[in-house]
């Protein structure tokens, strides 16, 4: 190995920011499954937009080969696109993932920025609490409409959001478990 892989070596066992740093504290099980069933939603959200590709060059080899529209490939991307964003954002993606406005938030010291994310948990995690029951209410009731080329049932195009929504609510929720508990800093 080259000294500069040596340097960079030891910088990864050291550097606390990253994830899998040498001296970062021993993963529980509960966070090691989180992890494992946020690549297994990854993989399935991989494969969500395989299927759109090979749609959508299927529909353009038709278009063109067959002179054929395919109406069916449009409306199958855009439910796996629904699909997608919404599985996406309920299981692969990580809070820290998410847009924040860093610029308000960096400068401030760490017990005022815990305070800032006690009071955005509370908000967002609130909202969509709240707006839960109406949600479901409303794609149980969307079982009566149909795509219209497909005929997928709507209850089962949406109910995707109504999942969102909810794992939106149990992050709320496990972020304040994280922001009142004794380990706070790690997460600020």
């Amino acid at each position: 190995m080259a000294e500069g892989a040596h340097a960079e070596v030891a910088f990864r066992m050291t550097d606390p920011a990253l994830p899998h740093a040498a001296n970062a504290r021993p993963a529980s099980p509960v966070e090691r499954f989180l992890e494992t069933a946020r690549r297994g939603a990854s993989v399935v959200s991989a494969l969500m937009f395989v299927v759109v590709f090979v749609v959508f060059l299927l529909k353009i080899v038709r278009r063109y080969a067959e002179g054929d529209a395919a109406a069916w490939a449009d409306e199958l991307c855009v439910v796996l696109f629904i699909w997608m964003i919404f599985w996406a954002n309920a299981f692969v993606l990580r809070d820290s993932d998410q847009i924040r406005f860093d610029l308000l938030y960096r400068p401030f010291p760490p017990g005022m920025r815990r305070v800032m994310t006690i009071l955005r948990l509370l908000l967002v995690g609130g909202s969509f609490l709240c707006a839960l029951p109406v949600i479901t209410d409303y794609i149980r009731f969307l079982w009566r409409e149909r795509t219209p080329v497909l005929l997928l049932r709507l209850d089962l195009v949406y109910a995707i959001f109504g999942v969102f929504v909810l794992s939106v609510v149990v992050r709320s929720l496990w972020g304040l478990g994280q922001m009142l508990g004794p380990g706070w800093r790690r997460h600020v």
